[in-house]
């Protein structure tokens, strides 16, 4: 269920379906000829006039990543809607159904399905790397096999200083390119065996396979190094400041997976901080 209002807004429709949905409870409306930068609003509402439907929606999602969508054709270009709907967005309308409850009740429903496809996502869209919804149950898996087996399990922590929202100053677009530098660094270190995983926007976690010792020492010498190839590289433009952890799960511990990436967490955020 939603709560609070919801923020709109509406590209290339007429004053008129502005106002009304204007006059609706629980939204925050207002209207542009064209998308021109990035808004933060929870939700769009886009006229698929141009010829180029795939490349409007394309744009759009490059500009409000996080927003849900709903795009209207005109009648008899439902085609277009198609496209966008296999594009990725939330819903899709023709300009003869704008009228009554139809189009405030598809925005609620799109606002919904993004946030709720976002809680769910199990790869990360900048990197492509699991989230924690995708990391954990590896790990809880390979934890309990700790436990029968009675070997160690140690996982390397990747923060990335530019990445901390208390600090970062960072747009979307140069904060998801500073991510995938630090991926590109995270994946040239770590064996065929591992799992690297962003588990927070600010940090990423490796969980090392094998003999503890030998791949924790592994690891993170392939880490300097990676971390160096990357900082000499012409093309990058800044260096990454990255403070990096471990952490070691004994087995029997008891020791539940959440306790130990957050205790982790919160060891490199003081040690970042200083």
């Amino acid at each position: 269920m939603l709560t609070g209002p919801v923020s709109v807004l509406v590209v290339g429709l007429g004053d008129a379906d502005v106002a009304s949905l204007a006059r609706e409870d629980g939204f925050d409306v207002r209207g542009a000829p064209t998308i021109e930068g990035r808004s933060g609003v929870d939700a769009v509402v886009i006229s698929l006039d141009a010829d180029a439907p795939l490349e409007t929606v394309r744009r759009l999602r490059t500009l409000e990543p996080d927003a849900a969508v709903v795009v209207v054709t005109d009648a008899g270009r439902e085609a277009d809607g198609v496209v966008a709907m296999h594009a990725g967005v939330e819903d899709h309308l023709v300009r003869d159904e704008l009228f009554g409850p139809l189009l405030p009740r598809a925005i609620r429903y799109a606002v919904a399905t993004r946030r709720i496809r976002r809680e769910l996502a199990t790869n990360d869209e900048a990197t492509a790397l699991p989230t924690l919804r995708g990391f954990a149950p590896i790990a809880e898996h390979h934890l309990r096999m700790a436990d029968r087996a009675g070997e160690p399990v140690v996982f390397v922590f990747v923060r990335v200083e530019e990445l901390d929202p208390n600090r970062a100053a960072l747009g979307r677009e140069e904060a998801d390119e500073v991510a995938r530098d630090a991926a590109g660094v995270v994946l040239d270190s770590v064996r065929d065996s591992d799992v690297p995983g962003r588990i927070a926007p600010d940090t990423f976690c490796i969980l090392l396979t094998g003999e503890a010792e030998g791949a924790e020492t592994t690891v993170l010498s392939r880490l300097v190094e990676a971390m160096a190839l990357h900082d000499a590289r012409r093309d990058r433009p800044r260096a990454l400041q990255l403070s990096v952890g471990t952490a070691r799960y004994e087995p029997g511990s008891g020791l539940h997976l959440a306790d130990l990436l957050e205790g982790a967490i919160r060891r490199l955020g003081r040690a970042g901080g200083a």
